[in-house]
């Protein structure tokens, strides 16, 4: 891989029960770059993901990272009856870092998205756009080189989608980011080079650098 990659996945392919959902799939990300992933429903957007996440295997074809790898799913997955502050240090907690540690480390990347102030309250007692903050933080806190978003606004209002788009703009020179999305506003705002995939089964049907847009 070469030296300014973090991301190198060459002719990628998964099936589930014998239906191909992700078909040949190449591409690559460069370090400090953000990649919008998008296409239609179902197109396999999020498989691609979990398999450069590590949580499925491909059939076929080879993924290479560079780094950590963090990501965030489309549903935040906090635990309803825990703190906020409990929910982005529980991956610093199995991995048996000491409390003393692990909270500064959740107070730093609540600090960064901005929810320090929220974390005592349960995620039920906060807004949606609070909790996928969290849901951001608690993968910020293992300090990632590359950071995977799943739809990430989605059913978000419009002060909370605004207040995340510029919190991840701010993240951009810090991180490798792929997004995968069907609003073009953020891959606009967000995005280096944007993937459009074709229908189920996944293939690349255009690359595009965002400036040409």
């Amino acid at each position: 891989m070469e030296s300014d990659l973090m991301i190198a996945v060459k002719s990628l392919k998964k099936s589930f029960d014998n239906e191909p959902v992700v078909d040949e799939v190449s591409f690559s990300v460069r370090k400090g770059e953000t990649l919008a992933i998008v296409g239609p429903n179902g197109a396999g957007k999020t498989t691609i993901l979990r398999m450069i996440a590590g949580l499925i295997e491909p059939d076929q074809g080879v993924i290479e990272v560079r780094g950590r790898v963090s990501m965030v799913p489309q549903e935040n997955l906090l635990l309803p009856w825990r703190s906020l502050r409990y929910n982005i240090g529980l991956g610093l907690k199995f991995s048996g870092m000491p409390e003393k540690e692990r909270n500064f480390v959740v107070e730093e990347v609540a600090d960064i998205m901005g929810i320090k102030e929220y974390l005592e309250m349960n995620p039920w007692k906060v807004s949606g756009g609070t909790a996928r903050k969290a849901a951001i933080a608690r993968a910020l806190a293992i300090k990632p080189d590359v950071l995977l978003l799943d739809e990430p606004f989605t059913g978000l209002d419009i002060d909370s989608r605004k207040s995340l788009f510029l919190t991840l703009i701010k993240l951009k020179p810090r991180i490798t980011m792929i997004l995968v999305t069907h609003n073009m506003e953020e891959v606009n705002m967000l995005a280096n080079r944007v993937l459009i995939l074709t229908p189920r089964p996944a293939r690349v049907s255009r690359e595009i650098l965002v400036e040409s847009f």
